[in-house]
């Protein structure tokens, strides 16, 4: 079978140069996501991917982005060039992703695509009525969770996705949202790596924490949780993008053992957490977010094999209602009695903790067992 995949994402290799480019931090959940589907799908499949790569160029180092084609085992990226202002791109990208699809035969191929991205929506629109071939969008998120977007950017992707073949989505909440017309879709509520990575030791235990370094997903709760726990022989590293540098900075001021990484690299960011007392997302409850958004951090901290401290999710409780160290919310007392959980453990009940829940998420969202389960689906369309 014969995928052909539109995203933002890139080769794992290639972001972490292209995010030097850039003046500002840029969100790597939707590229470590998409990628990680990426894979999971060219187990089976030769995947070509139209990546329209983020473009700014008032926060980008440099003025333009060359189209490129790399390829890597079943895999072949083809990035389109990205220039110019926001109005001359929104003219010319679906001609370029029309253009990347020249010379790969269609005929026997899937097209699919994600869904909140409006650049690469409004060329799979037009791409999928000329050649009218499945297409499948993939449910990530609701547009209306997407930050700085109005009303108008939601009800346009809404209504440019809702007439798909078929729907991948992490939630019924989003495969509700995103298909309308009840069409076939496969539910599943994350990926994870089974990746060991050589960890050095660190001269204390540390509690980590990598993600959104906004408030509103709980940074500062957790700062100011471990600041009332007081013990000196015990750090926190956080990293992450987004938020305010110097709110952070200014946040952990006073308190040596709490360590402000920046913005780091996939797999140091693994090695880290592999290698922590116990991680931890502090991302507090809401409605909206329990319908419609899955916390990925959860996922990949499970997978790395030490105990995990997660503010409720309800699909995730009801999958791993003993593997997690399960908070009511966010506030700073709720997590501090997450942590002393942790704290009261010895080193080898962390570690039963931690390899338990790590067989249980690799047994159900490994990319192997994933793209064995997204294979059976995909082969509805090939009839």
């Amino acid at each position: 079978m014969k995928i052909i995949y539109f995203t933002t994402a890139q080769k794992e290799n290639d972001f972490r140069s292209f995010i030097n480019d850039w003046k500002i931090s840029l969100n790597p959940s939707n590229q470590n996501f998409h990628n990680k589907l990426i894979r999971a799908l060219a187990i089976n499949n030769e995947v070509h991917v139209i990546s329209v790569r983020p473009f700014s160029r008032g926060n980008m180092k440099v003025s333009k982005l060359n189209k490129e084609v790399k390829t890597e085992g079943n895999i072949t990226w083809h990035y389109i060039k990205r220039s110019g202002s926001k109005i001359s791109r929104a003219l010319i990208t679906t001609s370029q992703m029309m253009n990347a699809l020249k010379g790969i035969d269609l005929s026997d191929s899937i097209f699919i695509t994600d869904t909140i991205n409006r650049s690469v929506v409004t060329g799979v629109y037009k791409i999928k009525k000329k050649y009218k071939r499945p297409t499948l969008g993939i449910c990530t998120d609701s547009p209306s969770n997407i930050s700085g977007t109005k009303r108008s950017y939601t009800l346009y992707l809404l209504k440019h996705t809702s007439d798909f073949d078929g729907y991948l989505a992490l939630t019924d909440g989003l495969n509700n949202l995103f298909n309308p017309n009840g069409k076939p879709s496969y539910i599943f509520e994350g990926l994870v790596e089974d990746k060991k990575i050589e960890v050095k030791e660190s001269k204390k235990p540390y509690i980590f924490f990598g993600g959104a370094l906004m408030k509103k997903y709980g940074v500062y709760n957790l700062i100011d949780a471990f600041k009332e726990i007081n013990n000196k022989d015990l750090e926190l590293w956080i990293c992450g993008h987004h938020g305010d540098k110097t709110k952070i900075k200014e946040a952990c001021k006073g308190f040596n053992n709490i360590k402000y990484l920046g913005l780091l690299p996939v797999n140091k960011v693994m090695e880290y957490e592999q290698g922590s007392l116990c991680t931890v997302n502090p991302r507090p409850f809401s409605e909206d977010l329990d319908r419609f958004s899955i916390p990925s951090k959860t996922l990949e901290y499970m997978a790395m094999g030490r105990p995990v401290i997660s503010v409720r999710n309800t699909i995730l409780m009801n999958k791993f209602p003993n593997e997690i160290i399960w908070i009511p919310s966010s506030t700073t007392e709720n997590i501090k009695q997450g942590i002393q959980k942790v704290l009261d453990m010895t080193e080898v009940e962390r570690e039963n903790f931690g390899e338990e829940a790590k067989n249980r998420v690799l047994a159900l969202y490994s990319i192997e067992s994933v793209g064995k389960n997204i294979q059976s689906f995909l082969l509805n369309f090939t009839k």
